[in-house]
């Protein structure tokens, strides 16, 4: 059997590379989330005020 060498250097920095991508993709999807729902809120009170000039 071959003896493989393990680049240790190689692999760290693969997963730190990982970890910033997944921390940076967790922050920015929190922030669309919020977002979102400040989105949602101001849709549904504009609805509200065109709701009462039908009335």
């Amino acid at each position: 059997m071959e003896n493989m060498n393990v680049n240790y250097l190689v692999i760290g920095g693969i997963v730190l590379i990982l970890l910033i991508l997944l921390l940076f993709f967790l922050k920015r999807n929190h922030k669309d989330e919020k977002e979102f729902e400040k989105d949602v809120i101001q849709n549904e009170l504009e609805t509200e005020k065109h709701g009462d000039d039908k009335t």
